[in-house]
């Protein structure tokens, strides 16, 4: 039970369920706790590669169809050193990688249909943004959406190069993954109240690459024209943030042409572009074939968002519109009334694990594959220096270390800092405990508390359930009281989970000697 995907339970029970959308009747399925379940519901046209995402026109039809299967998950490549040793399909789903994955999970409590006007979460997977599915068994949504009467929604976006290659010659504006979600966030807006969801309280979350993802949504939204709101109304990052602003399509050419050599395509050919749209000249598995066995060279192999105006406001840039409020301002205006900030206690751990280390020398190249050489200057000099004779342990350590503060400690808290000089309403968490049995190595590390977010039971004993619960109803408490300005904190004051079960207010000095440094740097 602990390991059964909704897929099965759908496939277990006979019990179906319609509604009625502005895209005609769709049928899903009822899990074993009841809730219902509609998987795999397109939210755009199957996407052209290398351009953005289009919506679903008036006069698309769902089709006579039942959407209970996990047939499908993004293409991507396989070389994810974070989920080693992870069951594919608990990773991915069961079926099939492809290039058309526009589509959603939507999950509603039991009491759907003849109750409605649940709250509606919508959930970004993580991956890096190269890896994952809204199949992941951990972020399957049938037991939070049935204990705390919420509807959620899981969304599928394109990743690796398929999402995020750009260059500026040719014209490549990129951001596709980050494109995806925004249009899936307004087909949601548009049409959550059909699965019984309130579309004037829909909170988006993600983890790692997803809360990446979400502040992206978050500094999309802050660029909207005036007067236009953002298809949500709050926003929780869970163990990642943004750093600095992205690279430019300038400083992305060289990621492309290596590709295209890679491929052995000349990136200066005039039908370059054509050519790497066309499936039958450059099939999807050969572009994930050389950035996972390496033809691709290690520096390019993974794509991210860039800088480019079609998505954000670039001068000034958007870590420096955070920093001066305007971010916040914008927001505001956009109708986000909250943003939460979080980690785990030992990040690091999994961020080990992300590239291949086999030495002191594998550390920078891998650094350089994320961010800007001064950058990742000045977040080495917030830590220690390796000894020149420290072994393969403490240097997988050490680069875990640097890359966890880099991806999440030091933005969660720069965007906590910003967030609060502009007193807009925000908090920031941190988790210290997760379920002993779901720890890898025996650390609360990444991504290790996704039990707790989505109530799984069955991968939990009864008292760790009841303090997951416990948990969820003190943190959305927080939420609301955000609205009403009463749990506003200062940027050094945390909600916890504690090593010792406890859940409080507290002080959190961790990476305090880090951040002073970083900031005088």
């Amino acid at each position: 039970m602990a390991d059964l995907h909704l897929h099965n339970e759908l496939r277990q029970n006979t019990d179906r369920v319609s509604v009625l959308t502005q895209y005609g009747p769709i049928t899903g399925g009822r899990a074993a706790n009841g809730a219902a379940v509609f998987l795999e519901v397109p939210y755009a046209l199957p996407p052209r590669r290398f351009a953005d995402p289009e919506p679903l026109p008036a006069e698309y039809r769902y089709g006579n169809k039942e959407f209970i299967s996990e047939a499908s998950y993004a293409v991507q490549p396989t070389n994810d050193g974070q989920a080693d040793g992870t069951r594919s399909e608990d990773k991915v789903g069961f079926g099939e990688p492809t290039e058309n994955t526009l589509f959603l999970n939507i999950v509603a409590p039991p009491a759907f249909p003849s109750q409605k006007g649940f709250p509606v979460k919508v959930y970004i997977h993580g991956g890096y943004l190269q890896f994952g599915s809204p199949h992941s068994l951990m972020s399957q949504a049938q037991y939070v959406a049935a204990e705390r009467s919420e509807v959620w929604v899981n969304i599928a976006y394109r990743l690796s190069a398929f999402g995020f290659l750009a260059s500026d010659q040719p014209q490549l504006d990129g951001n596709y993954g980050f494109k995806d979600q925004w249009l899936a966030l307004q087909w949601i807006k548009a049409n959550i109240e059909a699965f019984g969801g309130d579309p004037d309280n829909i909170q988006i979350q993600g983890l790692s690459a997803g809360a990446h993802s979400v502040h992206q949504l978050l500094h999309h939204a802050s660029c909207l024209p005036e007067g236009k709101k953002a298809p949500f109304q709050s926003a929780v990052l869970q163990s990642n943030a943004i750093l600095a602003d992205p690279r430019t399509p300038a400083e992305l050419r060289l990621q492309f042409q290596a590709l295209c050599k890679a491929l052995k395509l000349d990136p200066d050919s005039p039908d370059i572009l054509a050519t790497l749209r066309d499936p039958a000249k450059v099939p999807w598995h050969e572009i994930t074939r050389v950035i996972e066995t390496d033809v691709l060279e290690t520096k390019y192999q993974v794509f991210r968002g860039c800088l480019s105006s079609d998505w954000i406001i670039t001068s000034p840039g958007p870590m420096a519109r955070q920093r001066t409020g305007e971010f916040s301002r914008k927001l505001k205006q956009a109708g986000v009334r909250s943003i939460v900030i979080g980690e785990v206690s030992e990040e690091w751990f999994i961020y080990s694990l992300t590239h291949p280390i086999s030495s002191a020398r594998d550390l920078l190249p891998s650094l350089l594959t994320l961010f800007n050489a001064p950058l990742i200057h000045n977040v080495l000099q917030c830590f220690k220096n390796l000894p020149e004779n420290a072994s393969i342990e403490e240097v997988k350590k050490y680069y875990g270390e640097v890359l966890s503060a880099a991806q999440v400690y030091i933005p969660a808290r720069l965007l906590h800092r910003d967030l609060c000089a502009a007193e807009f309403p925000v908090f920031r968490y941190r988790i210290e405990w997760a379920p002993e049995q779901l720890r890898q190595n025996g650390y609360v590390s990444h991504a290790s508390d996704r039990a707790i977010w989505t109530l799984r039971i069955p991968s939990m004993t009864a008292d760790q359930a009841q303090l997951a619960r416990s948990w969820l109803e003190t943190f959305y408490s927080a939420v609301d009281g955000l609205q009403t300005q009463e749990v506003i904190k200062d940027s050094n004051t945390v909600l916890k989970l504690t090593r010792d079960r406890e859940i409080k207010w507290a002080k959190d000095n961790a990476f305090d000697a880090v951040m002073d440094k970083f900031e005088e740097l």
